[in-house]
């Protein structure tokens, strides 16, 4: 457990005392962050297609008047 322990240090030593990286980003990771949008929207899309009747029957559930509650 003592080893974790330090491991744990180690990796919150790295995060709070970063060192410059001298990067850069590419010109074509516009392009890849667009891709992973656009294919993003198209999966949520298609789960609503997939899904829409469910959705419908929760949703007018939560809204519907209960026949059992009390006035």
């Amino acid at each position: 457990m003592n080893a974790w322990k330090w491991l744990l240090l180690i990796a919150a030593g790295a995060l709070l005392f970063p060192r410059n990286a001298y990067g850069y980003i590419d010109p074509g990771t516009g392009s890849y962050v667009f891709q992973i949008l656009i294919a993003a929207f198209v999966a949520v899309s298609f789960a609503v297609k997939i899904y829409w009747q469910k959705i419908k029957k929760f949703v007018g559930g939560l809204f519907s008047k209960k026949k059992d509650a009390p006035q």
